[in-house]
C-alpha cells in the first residue's frame, strides 16, 4: 500500500453490528462516496479482554466481551468482505486488537493493518506486527509522545512500510483538541514517514484543514445512518456527508497540484473588455478644448484608454468633438 498518495479511509468500525450484509452494504456505499479505502475492526474477545473489563463512557449498552463476541465475523465472512472491497475498487484495512487478530488478518491477506492507539503500549503486539511485514498505519489517539516514539522505533528499526496518524481520542473531538500542530511535529520528528489524520470531530472542516496541513491520509467514521446501533454511528458521516468530504479533498488536491500564473491573464481577455473601465467623457468636449478632470468619468467597457492614464490627458486637448459617454481613445487626444 502506497501511503504517500492521497488516501481517504472510511472507518466502518463495528457499526455493521455483526451483520455481513450490513457490512457489505457499508463497503459499497463508502466506495460510491469516493473513498480510497474502508477500515473495519478485528476483535477476538477471548484474546483481547477479560469478561468484566470496564466500558468506555460513550457506549455502555452492552458488555465489551459479549459485544465483540456477538459481532465477530468468521474467516469465510471476512473473505467475502475482502472480495466486496475488491469488487468495489477500494483498499481493505482493519484494526486488530490482539496478536491473534493480527495472525488472522495476515492469513486473510489484508491491504494494511491499523494499530489502534490503545495497542501502542502493547510491545509484544507491536513487535509481532513489525515482524509480519504488513503495511502499518499507527493511530496516536490516546498515546503520549514517549509512547509514540517507542512504538515508531519498533517499526522503523524493521524498515516497515508505516504511516503515522494524528488523532485525538475524544468523541466527538472539540476544535481546541484537534492538534493540527502535531502534524507538523510528526513530520519533523519522523522524516520520510507519511503523516495522516484520523478525524473524530463533527463535520468535514478538520479533515480538510488537516489535508491542507499536509496530512494526505484522512480517516473518518462512516455509517449508513446516524441512527444505527453501536458506539460510532452517531459520530460518523452518512453517505451524503462522506461524498461531500471526498469531493472537497479531491478538488483541493487538484488545486494544490495546479498553480495559477497571475502574470498570464490571456484567458480573461474577453472578460476584461466587459468588466474593466475606460476613460469616458461625462460632458461634451469640443475639439481643441483643454481637458479638465471634471470632464472625465470611468465606465465599462474596457475598450478605450485605461483609467491609469487619466492624469496624463488632463490639460491635453481633444482632437475631435467628444460627447457625453464617448469612450476616449488614444487617437482622440493631442498628445
Amino acid at each position: 500500500m502506497d501511503f504517500n498518495k492521497r488516501k481517504i479511509i472510511a472507518e466502518l468500525g463495528m457499526t455493521h453490528d455483526g451483520s455481513l450484509g450490513q457490512a457489505e452494504a457499508m463497503i459499497k456505499a463508502a466506495a460510491e462516496c469516493g473513498v480510497d479505502a474502508v477500515k473495519l475492526q478485528t476483535h477476538i474477545s477471548e484474546a483481547e479482554t477479560i469478561h468484566n473489563a470496564p466500558q468506555p463512557p460513550y457506549f455502555k449498552a452492552e458488555p465489551r466481551y459479549e459485544y465483540f463476541k456477538r459481532t465477530a465475523f468468521t474467516m469465510e465472512q471476512w473473505q467475502d468482505l475482502k472480495e466486496c472491497a475488491r469488487d468495489n475498487k477500494v483498499e481493505f484495512i482493519s484494526s486488530p486488537f490482539s496478536i491473534e487478530a493480527i495472525k488472522f488478518l495476515v492469513e486473510l491477506g489484508i491491504d494494511a493493518i491499523k494499530v489502534p492507539s490503545g495497542e501502542i503500549t502493547n510491545i509484544p503486539y507491536l513487535e509481532y506486527l513489525a515482524d509480519s511485514g504488513q503495511p502499518v498505519i499507527v493511530s496516536s489517539g490516546m498515546s503520549s509522545e514517549e509512547e509514540i516514539d517507542q512504538c515508531m522505533e519498533i517499526f522503523l528499526k524493521k524498515n516497515c512500510n508505516v504511516a503515522l496518524m494524528q488523532c485525538t481520542s475524544e468523541y466527538p473531538c472539540d476544535p481546541e483538541h484537534v492538534g493540527f500542530n502535531v502534524i507538523d511535529e510528526y513530520r519533523e520528528k519522523f522524516p520520510g514517514v507519511p503523516i495522516g489524520f484520523s478525524d473524530h470531530t463533527s463535520g468535514e472542516w478538520a479533515s480538510i484543514g488537516a489535508f491542507m496541513k499536509g496530512a494526505h491520509i484522512i480517516e473518518k467514521h462512516f455509517t449508513l445512518s446516524k441512527k444505527m446501533y453501536g458506539p460510532d454511528a452517531k459520530m460518523s458521516m452518512d453517505p451524503d456527508e462522506m461524498t461531500q468530504l471526498c469531493s472537497s479533498i479531491k478538488s483541493i488536491e487538484k488545486a494544490l497540484k495546479n498553480p495559477v500564473n497571475k502574470a498570464d491573464v490571456s484567458a480573461y481577455e474577453d472578460m476584461k473588455v466587459i468588466f474593466q473601465k475606460s476613460i469616458v467623457a461625462i460632458q461634451d468636449i469640443p475639439a481643441g478644448t483643454p481637458i479638465e478632470l471634471s470632464m472625465l468619468g470611468y465606465k465599462k467597457p474596457g475598450i478605450g484608454l485605461e483609467t491609469k492614464y487619466y492624469k496624463d490627458i488632463v490639460g491635453k486637448t481633444a482632437k475631435r468633438d467628444l460627447h457625453f459617454d464617448d469612450i476616449i481613445k488614444s487617437e482622440d487626444i493631442n498628445w
